[in-house]
């Protein structure tokens, strides 16, 4: 079975509204114990706003091992702001970020994996901001946000910046990533042959959020998504530590921002 994956974390507040009850922190808590009790350290792409309500939460994730890297100061599409905003943005979330963490923060998820054709010009946004890597881009069809145009292996922009793209699945005629929804849900057998096919991916990784992990919350439907989609996001949940443990193996990968050096040499991708 593959090993060398990347746990990686979108810190982000799931509830259907500012009433509900909010989980996402002890949520994240609980995920942070069980990576320090396995000496595991990965990266936790965090919401500004978020970690300007709850600065005591990121400096927990920095304190317990874990890389501290921004997922947009809002979680808003890149499609959705102008480069300028783009730029505030980054400027906003990594300020609050690297106060709250007390150490530099080099890494971008965009919400969504919304680095895509339609913002061709936000790799330089987000180099010139001074993020050293990106891990924004699925190199597949999606109805959200796909790139199926982009390189399935992690590559280099003009601009300079690392993309790390994921390892895929393929289930039927779609290509999906390892993780979230996804690694709950599938046959464990589609799972182990994914982890077989991708033992030569570089620097691969897995994708979470605090939810993920959470069995208990009530359920909702999902902002922003199809009404017949959310019952899916909470299948598997209580499962969600043993699978993320079987595929992390017994050598899970360093955090990403400790892992651009072993894509150094990858190609650059212009876009079209």
């Amino acid at each position: 079975m593959s090993a060398g994956f990347t746990f990686t974390c979108d810190v982000e507040d799931h509830r259907p509204h500012g009433a509900a009850p909010l989980r996402f922190p002890d949520a994240t808590r609980r995920i942070l114990e069980w990576l320090v009790e396995r000496d595991i350290s990965g990266t936790f792409f965090v919401v500004g706003v978020e970690a300007l309500a709850h600065p005591r939460l990121v400096a927990d994730i920095a304190a317990a091992g874990q890389e501290v890297a921004l997922h947009g100061h809002r979680h808003v599409p890149l499609r959705e702001l102008s480069p300028d905003e783009l730029a505030a943005d980054l400027d906003a979330g990594r300020k609050v970020l690297e106060d709250a963490a007390q150490r530099p923060v080099t890494g971008f998820r965009a919400p969504q994996f919304s680095l895509t054709a339609e913002v061709p010009w936000s790799h330089e946004v987000i180099a010139a901001a001074g993020f050293t890597y990106s891990s924004s881009v699925l190199p597949a069809s999606s109805p959200l946000f796909g790139y199926p145009e982009a390189p399935a292996t992690p590559f280099r922009w003009p601009s300079g910046l690392v993309e790390f793209t994921p390892p895929l699945i393929s289930v039927g005629g779609a290509r999906v990533p390892v993780g979230g929804v996804y690694l709950r849900v599938l046959p464990w057998s589609v799972i182990r042959r994914t982890l077989t096919d991708q033992s030569g991916h570089p620097a691969p990784w897995m994708y979470f959020h605090p939810y993920d992990f959470d069995p208990h919350e009530p359920f909702h439907v999902v902002r922003d998504a199809n009404p017949l989609f959310s019952p899916l996001q909470w299948i598997g949940r209580r499962g969600a530590f043993a699978r993320t443990a079987a595929v992390l193996g017994d050598r899970p990968g360093a955090p990403l921002c400790e892992r651009v050096s072993e894509v150094a040499d990858a190609a650059v991708f212009t876009p079209r």
